[in-house]
């Protein structure tokens, strides 16, 4: 099998099976078990996965909090239409985003959005960047967009073309129940299936939970529209992570305890800023952009994490190359997706989740 022929990382999905609405209780997922060692497979609920991890094990999730990002207003000088999408923030009131409209959008490009009050939030392009992950434009707003709170829902299109509505809770419910750094334009939807008691009854059985941040942007979603995977160039994410958990998660690496990574979001920010240490790997505290790009056949050597907890994600995208690096085995990978597809699991950003072990 190729590995570097996007078309090998394609899988047939059933439209049923996409996920449109969220489970009333975030746990009561599915939970499909990978072994990847043993190359066998368990089916589980979510809710249960204090009794399958090991004694011990560092759960590590990324605590971004998604924003409303979706601005929708109209030119300032015609009154057309306008959507700006914002992506990531370069300093007060000032954004990096993507814009749908009807003309080429140059510098001193004004539109402006409808605030909650009746008036407008007036903004300005200052700068247009042709980069390998599209033409990024940056904005600068006369207020501050997610303070103004202007903005709508980034929810997934899969999500959009079948739920048609939702409402100013939805952001509630997109969010992870311990997103705290706002900042992301699309979930780290792994993350979404715990609640807060079923935190506390992994601590309780001495589990240990960790966080990082990882601001979610175009490099997550961005399609591969490459024939190539190599050819394709992942968007720069921020990350950040503290001197503290930075310590404590070298210590437990160290002591040879299971590292957990909750969602792919976490799992590049944890293998990106990894360095080699006296005693193997160590992660370096700090805030810095990560753009990595792991899937197989590059021979990227895994550092950090153990294992991996993700949901299931669309066929030929970055996501799916990087559980393929993980689980080992293209052909298993795709088998284990056949097999989820089998028993009806509900896929992407509300659907259920995959638990890869090393065992």
């Amino acid at each position: 099998m190729d590995l570097f022929d996007v078309r090998n990382y394609q899988y047939t999905l059933p439209e049923e099976l996409i996920a449109a609405e969220p489970l009333e209780q975030r746990d009561r997922s599915r939970l499909l078990v990978v072994n990847r060692k043993s190359r066998t497979l368990e089916h589980r609920i979510f809710s249960e996965i204090p009794s399958i991890l090991d004694p011990g094990t560092v759960i590590v999730a990324n605590n971004t909090r998604v924003i409303r990002a979706r601005l929708l207003g109209e030119r300032e000088d015609t009154g057309g239409k306008v959507e700006f999408f914002m992506l990531r923030r370069v300093e007060s009131a000032c954004w990096e985003g993507l814009m749908k409209t009807g003309a080429r959008v140059l510098p001193g490009f004004l539109f402006k959005i409808p605030d909650r009050e009746g008036g407008w939030v007036r903004a300005e392009v200052i700068r247009r960047e042709e980069s390998p992950a599209g033409v990024i434009l940056t904005a600068k707003f006369s207020r501050d967009p997610v303070e103004a709170d202007i903005g709508e829902v980034p929810l997934p299109p899969y999500i959009v073309a079948k739920r048609k509505e939702w409402g100013p809770e939805e952001l509630e419910t997109y969010n992870t129940v311990f997103g705290t750094r706002a900042g992301s334009v699309a979930a780290p939807t792994a993350g979404r299936h715990f609640t807060p008691e079923l935190i506390g009854r992994l601590r309780s059985e001495g589990m240990d939970w960790q966080e990082l941040t990882l601001h979610v942007g175009i490099g997550t979603f961005k399609p591969v529209s490459v024939a190539d995977v190599r050819d394709h160039v992942m968007h720069a994410e921020p990350v950040e992570i503290s001197p503290t958990v930075a310590e404590s998660l070298n210590l437990s690496k160290r002591a040879g305890k299971t590292i957990l990574a909750v969602g792919t979001t976490t799992t590049r920010a944890l293998e990106g800023r990894s360095v080699p240490g006296a005693e193997g790997f160590d992660l370096v505290p700090g805030v810095s952009d990560v753009n990595l790009f792991i899937h197989p056949g590059s021979g990227y050597q895994w550092k950090f994490t153990d294992a991996m907890i993700t949901n299931f994600h669309l066929p030929g995208s970055t996501l799916i190359m990087m559980i393929a690096s993980f689980i080992g085995d293209l052909g298993f990978t795709l088998s284990v997706y056949e097999e989820a597809v089998r028993e009806r699991y509900r896929f992407y950003s509300y659907g259920d989740a995959m638990l890869i072990l090393d065992r």
